[in-house]
């Protein structure tokens, strides 16, 4: 009996030291997401926009996009 008492510890401290692990690395993943988004602005931002006209393909009743040619905004 008492075995399984030390082995439950263990199991709970292993347990709270992976769910430690995982809130840094979700933090470290939205500050990279972050990072991402502001260099995506900065692209979007200081683009000379060149817009081209696109269609599906393959589709009977296409839709158009309008993207940028250099950065891929849509709009």
């Amino acid at each position: 009996m008492k075995y399984l008492y030390i082995k439950m510890d263990k199991l709970l401290v292993e347990k709270n030291k992976l769910v430690k692990e995982k809130y840094e690395l979700l933090n470290s993943l939205k500050i990279i997401n972050d990072k991402i988004k502001n260099i995506d602005n900065h692209i979007i931002n200081n683009c000379k926009h060149e817009w081209i006209r696109e269609k599906e393909k393959g589709i009977i009743y296409p839709e158009t996009f309008t993207r940028c040619l250099h950065c891929g905004l849509q709009w």
